[in-house]
């Protein structure tokens, strides 16, 4: 059985992350408010730890203003981006 997703949004980065502790209480606080989200990275932090920043949060373009206002430090992304 195939699903297909018909929302064709953009994925944005809202927040990069050292480590991927926090990464997952700050996808689970969107996931509390209803806006689904992605962790991009957590593999390569837990076996390449000593690479920083490489754990990003994403959300979807439409979602991006109010993840932002829910997460702590998160910010939308630039224009030329």
């Amino acid at each position: 059985m195939t699903t297909h997703n018909t929302d064709q949004s953009r994925l944005v980065v809202i927040k990069r992350y050292t480590t991927q502790d926090t990464v997952y209480l700050d996808a689970d606080l969107l996931r509390n408010h209803g806006i689904e989200c992605c962790v991009n990275g957590a593999i390569g932090a837990t076996t390449l730890p000593y690479i920083q920043g490489q754990v990003s949060l994403l959300v979807s373009e439409k979602d991006a203003q109010e993840a932002v206002r829910i997460v702590p430090g998160a910010s939308l992304p630039e224009e030329d981006e």
